[in-house]
């Protein structure tokens, strides 16, 4: 479809003003509530923004018991989350960042409580107590800036409040033996002071059998203290301590050894093997062969604060804090019994500390002419070491290995700054235009230090890294600086107090960067998008359509390939264009007080236009009709650089072409009290985990449905839920990943939750 076809398409629903989605609350005037937003940094209603957004409310969260970063997806419209590792690689209509390592870059900004987060791992264990998730689709480049070029996360936890004594108790079980309390007080001390103080634990044993612990398992705790002071009239002060661990497996990966396929019209001067990456057989996603288990732990505690002052004719608010992050995994990848694929194992730890610190000034006028603008500051070092392993017998452990490689990065940095303002003006009673800017300034460094041992020395002390087993030591520093200026503009008309349409441009942009092998540019994108916003039929029946086109240049995009010492680095390069254009019809039905359904139709075509790459690493022998790749070697053994592979027309990663949420629930008034059963279900077509589109990342069309029935009586306190998800037990992947060493090739692949059911009860007073 053209751009200019998508856009008319859109213009024409708009002109008719079709309605949009809301929440699944009803009003006290009857219908459909309104949730305020802070979207745009100032308080504001969903219907009233005008951008594509996604609301999840309290009530959502709790009936659909989101309990970490991973199930926003399971109900959040064009969000998909799946994960390398341990850390999860969020994608917002089909744009993500596979980079999730110590220097990587998201392209989708997480935060909470406006404190951005680097990484979004530290967040794992901070999904209790929150009064609301708001996710916005598109470039976040004037407002929120740094790392949004897909779009944004902000998580928004409950606040203490001076109206008087709450409180909540609640616990969950469910199989795989888990177990999961949570809890809450509000808690008045005087007229100018409150606490707030949560907590929640998670307990569940893996869903992947391994001849060690089961892996994909939860074992986390946490706990957030808000402090609330208004002395005066004009001043806010809000501080907040928080703290989660986790210990436990934590993700499994599966490697599957690759076909034999005799090799063919191969350069001369090229040794080949005998491997090409044919698609394995990816398994049944519950027996893994992982030796001994591994790990995943990690401690985080975090010190942050929101002041705000009224200045009459405008507030000045300051949001900023440090945040701790101490992180440990292992995980084995490679072989399985029977073969001869030996498995290979991979640690690392970090030691992250992360400052954020924004100054804003905001309007308080009522009348046509509000403005905001500010200045933003981002500083974050981490030191980290990585071993890579290999266990000398798969089929008969005594807890020794090969050392192959250990590399350290001290000090690693990444520092951000920027000013930013965006002002709005009604021309017109209801036609509204804004303007907004802002300036980025990055800057990353870090020094190396990496040994590689023979790999014949047998290392029978754990981690014993003498010269004596080393042949190399490779030492560095490496430096990237970037910059960019971004801008928003936009229209909106009120056509009716209920009824608003919009057109907004707006440019994004991701720093640059470098990885072992290299240093990569910034990308930056151009985003067009319209849509509409209205309720009908008395405030019962909203529905959201929208229209976008994307235009990238220098997208940052991740390739995993083998180096020259047998393990695995990540690779970013920069594709020259690429294109994401889309319609999204997301709207929701009350045609009675107690029947709700919901609908999310998604289309969205992202392909690459100008991309071209022949790198070392797993090379591209050319393109075959059942989408196979050779790996081709140099004279020593080590990776060469090969042809230039073209890959326009192929798929960005994790960007199906249809995405489909279907919803239905009913309230009944028995027993007395409300039982309100509902049905969800999620279709998307297929995708792809890399950028070459190979069938042995693809993860077919498949569907997921999520059932779910909350019992709530009339004259008591509490609160049942049961639920199943994953109805269909679906095998759906979280992962697809390339060979894995020169020596032992081999597919990774990671899996999505299995089927899970469970009940949890809640106590509020």
């Amino acid at each position: 479809m053209s751009r200019t076809s998508v856009f008319a398409v859109c213009a024409a629903a708009c002109s008719i003003s079709l309605p949009a989605f809301a929440q699944e609350a009803a009003s006290t005037e009857g219908g459909l509530s309104e949730i305020v937003v802070t979207a745009e940094k100032r308080p504001s209603t969903e219907q009233k923004t005008p951008l594509s957004l996604t609301v999840l409310s309290a009530e959502t969260l709790q009936r659909n018991s989101v309990g970490n970063v991973d199930d926003i997806s399971r109900i959040a419209p064009s969000v998909s989350i799946t994960n390398s590792g341990a850390a999860p690689i969020i994608a917002v209509r089909g744009v993500s960042s596979r980079d999730v390592t110590e220097i990587g870059d998201p392209a989708v900004s997480i935060s909470i409580d406006g404190f951005n987060l680097q990484r979004a791992t530290s967040l794992q264990a901070g999904f209790f107590d929150l009064e609301r998730i708001e996710v916005l689709r598109g470039p976040q480049g004037t407002l929120l800036g740094r790392n949004a070029t897909g779009g944004a996360i902000q998580v928004i936890t409950a606040k203490p409040s001076l109206d008087g004594f709450k409180a909540q108790l609640g616990g969950e079980i469910g199989n795989y033996d888990l177990y999961s309390t949570k809890g809450m007080v509000n808690l008045p001390l005087t007229d100018d002071l409150a606490i707030r103080a949560s907590f929640q634990t998670r307990d569940r044993n893996g869903f992947r059998d391994t001849p060690g612990k089961d892996g994909d398992d939860e074992h986390s705790k946490a706990a957030r203290l808000h402090v609330l002071w208004k002395p005066t009239s004009r001043l806010n002060v809000l501080l907040t301590g928080e703290y989660a661990h986790n210990n436990g497996v934590g993700t499994v990966i599966n490697g599957f050894p690759l076909q034999t396929y005799t090799a063919a019209n191969v350069p001369s001067g090229f040794n080949v093997g005998d491997l090409i990456l044919t698609a394995p057989d990816k398994g049944n996603g519950k027996s893994f062969y992982s030796p001994d288990g591994g790990f995943m732990r990690y401690t985080v505690w975090n010190v942050r604060s929101q002041i705000d002052y009224d200045l009459d004719f405008a507030t000045l608010t300051y949001q900023g804090g440090y945040r701790h992050f101490e992180y440990g995994r292992k995980y084995a990848f490679g072989g399985n019994p029977g073969t001869n694929r030996q498995t290979i194992s991979f640690e690392q730890y970090e030691d992250v500390g992360t400052w954020n610190h924004e100054v804003r000034l905001s309007s308080n006028s009522t009348g046509p002419f509000k403005w905001q603008f500010g200045a933003y500051y981002f500083r974050e070092t981490n030191d980290f070491v990585g071993l890579f392993t290999d266990y000398p017998d798969q089929d008969s452990m005594h807890g020794d290995y090969f050392l192959i490689q250990r590399f350290t990065y001290p000090d690693i940095t990444a520092e951000a700054k920027a000013l930013f303002g965006q002002a709005s003006y009604e021309i017109v009673p209801g036609l509204t235009a804004s303007l907004g800017a802002r300036y980025s300034k990055d800057k990353k460094d870090r020094h190396t230090n990496i040994l590689t041992t023979n790999y014949n020395t047998y290392i029978s002390t754990r981690c014993d890294l003498t010269d004596s087993c080393a042949y190399s030591t490779a030492t560095g520093y490496q430096v990237a600086k970037s910059s960019k200026t971004t801008f928003h503009a936009g229209l909106d008309y009120q056509v009716t107090p209920q009824n608003m349409v919009y057109a907004k441009f707006d440019t994004g942009y991701k720093a640059g960067g470098f990885t072992d092998l290299g240093v990569y540019d910034p990308e930056t994108v151009k985003s067009y998008e319209i849509g509409a916003k209205n309720r009908f039929f008395g405030n019962t029946l909203q529905v959201n359509l929208s229209a976008y086109l994307y235009d990238y240049s220098n997208q940052q995009v991740s390739q995993s390939v083998i180096n020259s010492a047998g393990g695995v680095s990540v690779q970013i390069l920069n594709a020259g264009k690429s294109r994401y254009k889309g319609i999204e019809l997301d709207t929701i039905w009350q045609p009675t007080p107690d029947d709700q359904f919901s609908v999310y139709i998604a289309y969205s075509h992202a392909r690459y236009v100008d991309f071209a790459t022949g790198t070392s690493g797993v090379l591209l022998r050319y393109a075959q009709a059942d989408g196979r790749a050779e790996p081709v070697y140099g004279s020593d053994g080590s990776t060469v650089v090969g042809y230039n592979y073209q890959l326009s027309g192929k798929r960005p990663p994790q960007s199906p072409d249809w995405s489909i949420n279907l919803g239905y629930q009913h309230d009944f008034h028995v027993l007395g009290g409300t039982l309100t059963p509902r049905a969800q279900t999620h279709i998307e077509s297929k995708s792809y985990f890399q950028i070459y589109n190979f069938d042995t990342d693809r993860q077919k069309g498949y569907t997921r449905s999520d059932l779910m029935v909350t019992y709530t009586p009339d004259a008591a306190n509490w609160t049942l839920t049961a639920y199943v998800r994953n109805l269909e037990d679906r095998l759906i992947l979280a992962n697809g990943a390339l060979p894995t060493s020169t020596t032992y090739q081999s597919y990774r692949y990671q899996y999505q939750a299995p089927r899970t059911f469970g009940a949890s009860l809640t106590f509020n007073w």
